[in-house]
């Protein structure tokens, strides 16, 4: 019994020397074939959240201003699972968007937008890959969407508008305080709207009120962006909060699209004579129109019109942003506006 356990305890000991020396030429193979990537250097870092520590002692920037200046304009970061190069100098920025453009043309993206902006498996222009189909989506916009014929189209549009606020601050009783925010923010959107979806929305007030609860919460702290691959963050209420939204809004698109359609074959059974164009009332109609365009590669499903819709009244926002900015600028260096302030006056008077 003692000769066979030695030779069993001599057989264990070669079967681990076995699989060690294994593991080693793998190891030494493995380092032989693999090139390790150049990466800059950049601050210490923590098990887990890697340099995610640095960033919580101020504002972002004014932290990556001083992490830069210790490690230099191009650092890199490892925030909980993201690898990230941080550039700092306009040099290399240069350089990477001149030179490399290809090798960044890919757009950052998270579980959170992709919930809220972009799903259909990211077939919106803001978030698809790079590609194609992205380059035949900027096509749509610049030149169907966004073109200077159709800004121009819409002009009596922008001017109903305008003349609504301008009543509504004329009608304002003397005393009282306008809000200045609100009613931009108001002109913008009801503008914006009317474009994109025509006279169809029939509650643009909860339509809105949903374009900015989703943009609220698109903005907040998700766990799944630090920790995408966790199957327990993406079980988080507020996971949930987020598809829920998406689903309200598709729906709602959904049946403006319906809308659209149904009145495009009213009028056609009406055998109207007009112009294509002259149909066409909103950018639902120009993106419906193209949909059903034959010679057209683009394949604009009602998914990719959805984001396409979503996209362009997310823009209003920026734009509802800069007039209020613009006004701000105003009240604390008022010189450059005395001339649009007393150009303002005379049509108010004049329309008064």
């Amino acid at each position: 019994m003692e000769v066979f356990g030695l030779l069993y305890y001599h057989y264990g000991v070669i079967l681990c020397l076995a699989l060690i020396f294994h593991a080693i030429v793998t190891k030494l193979a493995a380092n032989k074939k693999f090139c390790p990537r150049r990466l800059p250097s950049g601050p210490w870092q923590l098990p887990i959240i890697g340099s995610l520590h640095h960033l919580l002692r101020g504002l972002p920037h004014h932290t990556m201003r001083d992490l830069s200046a210790r490690h230099g304009p191009m650092m890199q970061l490892r925030i909980c699972e993201h690898a990230v190069v941080v550039v700092s100098s306009a040099e290399a920025a240069r350089e990477i968007f001149q030179g490399h453009d290809a090798a960044f043309e890919q757009r950052p993206s998270s579980p959170g937008i992709d919930d809220v902006y972009a799903g259909h498996n990211k077939m919106g222009v803001l978030f698809s890959p790079y590609g194609e189909h992205w380059r035949l989506l900027r096509r749509v916009l610049v030149t169907e969407l966004l073109s200077a014929r159709r800004v121009q189209a819409f002009r009596r549009l922008r001017q109903e508008e305008a003349a609504h606020l301008v009543s509504s601050v004329v009608s304002t009783p003397p005393g009282q305080l306008v809000n200045v925010d609100k009613a931009l923010a108001e002109f913008v959107a009801e503008s914006a709207v009317r474009a994109i979806f025509g006279d169809m929305l029939p509650d643009r007030a909860a339509f809105l009120r949903m374009m900015r609860h989703g943009t609220a919460i698109s903005s907040l702290f998700d766990l799944r962006d630090l920790f995408p691959s966790s199957r327990l963050v993406r079980m988080l209420p507020r996971s949930q909060r987020m598809r829920r939204h998406r689903q309200e809004v598709t729906r709602l698109i959904d049946d403006i699209l319906r809308h659209h359609e149904e009145r495009k074959k009213a009028e056609d059974a009406e055998g109207e004579q007009e112009q294509e164009q002259e149909q066409e009332h909103d950018m639902i109609d120009v993106l419906l129109r193209i949909q059903n365009d034959s010679c057209t590669r683009l394949s604009l499903t009602p998914g990719v019109i959805n984001s396409l819709a979503m996209v362009l009244n997310l823009t209003s926002e920026i734009v509802q942003h800069s007039y209020i900015r613009l006004f701000d600028k105003q009240s604390n260096v008022p010189q450059p506006f005395i001339g649009l302030q007393a150009y303002a006056y005379v049509v108010m008077g004049a329309r008064a």
